[in-house]
């Protein structure tokens, strides 16, 4: 029915909105105006703006890595972390808050409200598999809260490690869907692997590459800092923010700051690792007891806990040697620098909220992805592609590194004592389902709406990662979408914990979590815990499970497996159930094997030879066609005069890789082996200038790690290496992938050339041809005695 002029007039002017709908996008709203046959009749009428309901909050969401429930002070731990002790100290802190106990599949839970398994994230994307719960492609029926946010009328925003884009899908060739802004942030300033180097990471805006960062921070006094990629994040934070906020549009904004912080490597400035000098000298025997006392005395964790033994892998502190003590004690006050440094930026961070006037009403949510990190291993790193290469680095490789430890030429990583310190008072660490793993600090803070009287205030409700996604919602007046984007929702898996701000006293909403990473299970249900630690290479049948009554053991001390065989057996049936429920089958505890799984997709089709060109941005390690240890050739076409040299072809960095170049007329083939030595070929004589000549090298391997290595210039053989020693198991994601023409990241031949070094000559074209199917797998115990 037509309106009259004055109805109409009404009613484009009006301005409440409608309640939000349940599926997105909503339907378009009928036009309200008037179309006459000229404009002085007709009554314009604009559709209205997606807008979240009258009073919906900003949503500050800061995730960092690999911190673990006892390392903070706030929570009992020895990191001081001023700006997070204030803002637990007038927010809310969660001691019952639980993850997946690994990095890609927490942000899969976080992001979606469904459980790791649900939406294909059993592990990390570099080990996906071929099954639904694990082949790392986030299916489009769990739409992420960013998406249900910016349907909503939000700004969304992402600055940091995303970690969630399936390997063959990381190149700039896309797709990119499954990148941020295709998962629902409007911007995105960060890294899409699980780890960067700090001071040289490998970062991404919106969806595309951009050159290594070189430029640090500029302070007000007019210094500039070194660049750190924790400072960099904040500070493009801090500018979307700042953009969105001058423009007074009126929408609240959603921002996911997940750090790559504390993750190995450790980076920090050295004004922060020195702050802790000399604190952790009498070790992680009496830090771990301390910050037991301490949670204790703060109510961190129940009174009556008890403190389980060391792990049996754990040396006691006072077995070891003073080199080692020395070396592990630097290595420790190295991640607390780094916690600090990191803290510091969330510091930054919530300046920049104050100075916009929007303190008072934003979310501030805190949390850890898992518990702290064993991967250190016995004695730590300053490396950390040695153990990814299963070479351990000993006590006497790493003494030297102790006066620049966190330096932009290391990259450590604690001793495992270390970890199982910063999880007090739990068991186990990180890729674990004992509480070590995946117990982890969570904090929240909203100045608006938590009363001046609570403020501070421990709560204890036990809740999962899975939980935040339907409590956003919740924050934020909106319904759980049953339907996005044309696509029916799975339904939500985790349970809003938004009653716990406003009332302690809340009761638990969950009844029922299960747990399983890497083929270690656990199951929580009613106050009781069923955990299996996996051995790999094991029977599945053979796992010692374990029963705890949690709700009266809070740390999972006093095992009452032989107490309650029938309760053990109820919650271990009831394990298969969710398994089942949830996509958790098929169990898999393979390692190395899924890494290098040659069934998962690739970016690359199978070609007799691949083409690779200056001016691109480098290829992903994960992504790339398989070379290591297989039969492959690397052919530069190019033309050079007397004076041209640079980086023709390179793959890694300082700590592991390979290149290609030319330096004072001569072709050089070198490996850097994981910074124990540097192999190389070189050309026996200058390379011919003035016209296009094609210099390439031939690799045949002999055995893992080792291979005949041949120089030829237009088909002459030049050079040759006959047994040639390279990195036996691969270059991780912290390590720059396939780049052309110059390097990227940090040199591999460090002790050659610095910086980009760019071929100054004309590079056509870089080809590759590769036989996988000849790859030489032959692993060993011992790769260093080789």
């Amino acid at each position: 029915m037509e309106c009259d002029r004055s109805s109409c007039h009404a009613r484009a002017m009006s301005s409440t909105p409608s309640p939000p709908p349940d599926h997105l996008p909503p339907d378009p709203v009928l036009f309200g105006g008037v179309v006459a046959d000229t404009y002085a009749e007709s009554i314009p009428d604009w559709p209205p703006p997606a807008r979240p309901p009258t009073g919906a909050p900003n949503i500050v969401l800061i995730m960092v890595d690999d911190l673990g429930f006892g390392q903070l002070s706030s929570f009992g731990g020895p990191i001081e972390a001023p700006h997070l002790s204030e803002l637990a100290a007038n927010g809310l802190r969660y001691n019952n808050f639980h993850t997946t106990a690994l990095c890609s599949p927490s942000r899969a839970a976080l992001l979606t409200g469904r459980n790791h398994h649900s939406v294909g994230f059993a592990t990390i994307a570099e080990m996906a598999s071929g099954f639904p719960g694990a082949n790392s492609f986030l299916p489009k029926s769990a739409a992420s809260i960013a998406e249900v946010l910016r349907q909503a009328g939000y700004s969304t925003y992402c600055a940091g490690k995303w970690h969630l884009t399936p390997t063959s899908e990381q190149t700039a060739a896309g797709p990119f869907d499954r990148w941020p802004l295709g998962l629902g942030f409007e911007r995105f300033y960060g890294f899409l692997p699980g780890e960067v180097d700090q001071w040289h990471p490998m970062m991404t805006v919106d969806n595309h590459r951009i050159e290594t960062p070189t430029l640090g921070r500029r302070n007000r006094d007019g210094s500039t800092n070194a660049y750190h990629v924790s400072e960099d994040i904040v500070d493009a934070s801090i500018k979307m923010l700042r953009d969105q906020q001058q423009v007074a549009s009126g929408r609240p904004f959603f921002l996911y700051l997940p750090f790559g912080a504390p993750h190995c490597p450790f980076h920090a400035p050295p004004e922060y690792i020195a702050r802790y000098g000399g604190r952790f000298d009498d070790g992680w025997d009496v830090h771990r007891q301390a910050t037991y006392e301490r949670q204790l005395e703060m109510g961190i964790i129940p009174d009556g806990t008890d403190l389980p033994p060391r792990n049996r892998v754990v040396p006691a502190w006072d077995s070891l040697d003073p080199e080692a003590q020395r070396l592990y004690a630097r290595l420790q006050e190295t991640f607390c620098g780094f916690v600090d440094h990191t803290d510091a930026q969330i510091g930054r961070l919530m300046d920049a909220l104050r100075e916009l006037g929007v303190f008072e009403n934003t979310a501030v949510i805190f949390l850890s992805d898992n518990g702290a990190s064993s991967e250190g291993g016995q004695h730590g790193t300053t490396n950390t592609e040695r153990f990814r290469n299963l070479m351990f680095m000993e006590v006497d490789e790493m003494v030297d590194d102790i006066d620049h430890m966190g330096s932009r030429h290391t990259d450590p990583h604690y001793p495992i004592g270390w970890s199982q310190a910063g999880n007090a008072p739990f068991q186990r660490w990180k890729r674990d389902t004992h509480r070590g793993g995946n117990t982890d600090p969570l904090i929240i803070h909203w100045p608006s709406q938590i009363d001046p009287e609570d403020r501070g205030a421990i709560r204890n409700q036990y809740h999962h990662i899975t939980d935040l996604f339907p409590t956003l919602l919740d924050l934020a007046g909106l319904p759980v979408p049953q339907r996005v984007n044309g696509v029916d929702q799975q339904p939500l898996e985790g349970a809003s914990l938004a009653a716990t701000i406003a009332n302690g006293d809340a009761p638990n909403v969950k009844a029922t979590q299960y747990y399983e990473m890497l083929g270690s299970r656990a199951i929580w249900h009613e106050g009781w815990t069923a955990v299996t630690w996996h051995k790999p290479g094991t029977d599945w049948a053979d796992d010692p499970w374990e029963l705890y009554h949690q709700d009266a053991d809070y740390s999972q001390a006093h095992d009452l497996a032989n107490e309650h065989p029938e309760k053990l057996t109820e919650l271990i049936d009831l394990w298969w159930e969710e398994a089942r429920k949830h996509n958790v089958l098929p169990l898999d505890d393979r390692g190395r094997e899924r890494f290098i799984d040659p069934t998962r997709p690739t970016a690359s089709e199978d070609r007799e030879v691949y083409r690779y060109y200056c001016g691109t941005t480098p290829i992903p390690n994960p992504s790339l066609p398989v070379i290591l240890n297989t039969p492959h050739k690397i052919t530069a076409r190019l033309t050079a005069q007397s004076s041209d040299e640079g980086v023709l072809v390179s793959q890694g960095g300082e700590l592991a890789g390979w290149v290609l170049f030319v330096q004072n007329r001569r072709a050089h083939y070198v490996h850097n082996v994981l910074k124990i030595e540097m192999t190389e070929v070189v050309s026996a004589e200058p390379l011919p200038t003035g016209r296009e000549i094609e210099l390439a090298v031939i690799y045949e391997p002999i055995e893992q790690g080792w291979g005949r290595a041949t120089m030829t210039v237009d088909g002459v053989k030049v050079g040759v290496n006959e047994r040639m020693r390279i990195t036996p198991m691969g270059y991780s994601m912290v390590q720059e992938g396939f780049a052309v023409g110059k390097s990227w990241g940090t040199p591999v031949a460090f002790d050659r050339y610095q910086g980009t070094y760019e071929f100054t000559g004309d590079l056509r074209v870089v080809e590759m041809s590769t036989d996988p199917l000849r790859q030489v797998w032959t692993p060993r115990s011992e790769w260093k005695m080789s």
